[in-house]
């Protein structure tokens, strides 16, 4: 579980240093091949489902359809490093205390069908998607960057186990190089 938790604070942690390196009018800009979308957009959307799983916590549910959808978060940089900060003070609070209790069972409603009731899922589960979300979302984030010529770093928006398989492969053909 712990390992989970940390992922996730690890991925805060690397979207909060890429909007310190960010300049505002980068930040905010729409980039019509790309959906229309703006790095901006991606992060707090990303930060809404962070604050929906902490919110959620203490009653053993979460609404990801009930995102707050603060569009300062998506113009104003500094504003969302806050938040992104914020959260990441969350999440090490669960890492620094590994005796708090959490609750190993959830209900959770998603954004695809408002109507319908909560399903049953885990802390484990939620915080796997968190993960998984996130990346999806860094990934989309590092193309609006590249778009703009802003240099991102080669593991930003890429998935730990796809890291890991390059490594492993590096590690592999290391010995054919000699």
């Amino acid at each position: 579980m712990l390992t989970r938790i940390r992922d996730n604070l690890l991925a805060l942690q690397q979207g909060g240093r890429l909007l310190a390196y960010l300049d505002d009018l980068s930040y905010q800009r729409a980039i019509q091949p790309v959906f229309g979308s703006s790095i901006g957009a991606h992060i707090r959307h990303n930060l809404d489902h962070y604050g929906c799983f902490l919110s959620g916590l203490d009653c053993g549910c979460i609404d990801y359809g009930a995102r707050p959808r603060n569009p300062e978060l998506e113009r104003n940089r500094g504003a969302a490093l806050a938040e992104m900060m914020r959260l990441s003070r969350a999440f090490t609070g669960l890492t620094a205390n590994p005796d708090m209790p959490l609750p190993e069972t959830l209900r959770v409603h998603h954004e695809a069908d408002s109507r319908a009731e909560a399903v049953p899922s885990s802390l484990e589960r939620e915080l796997d998607f968190l993960l998984s979300h996130t990346i999806h979302h860094y990934a989309i984030v590092a193309i609006l960057c590249r778009l703009q010529g802003i240099d991102v770093p080669a593991d930003f928006g890429v998935a730990p186990s796809t890291l890991r398989f390059r490594k492993q492969s590096i590690e592999e053909a290391e010995p054919c190089a000699r």
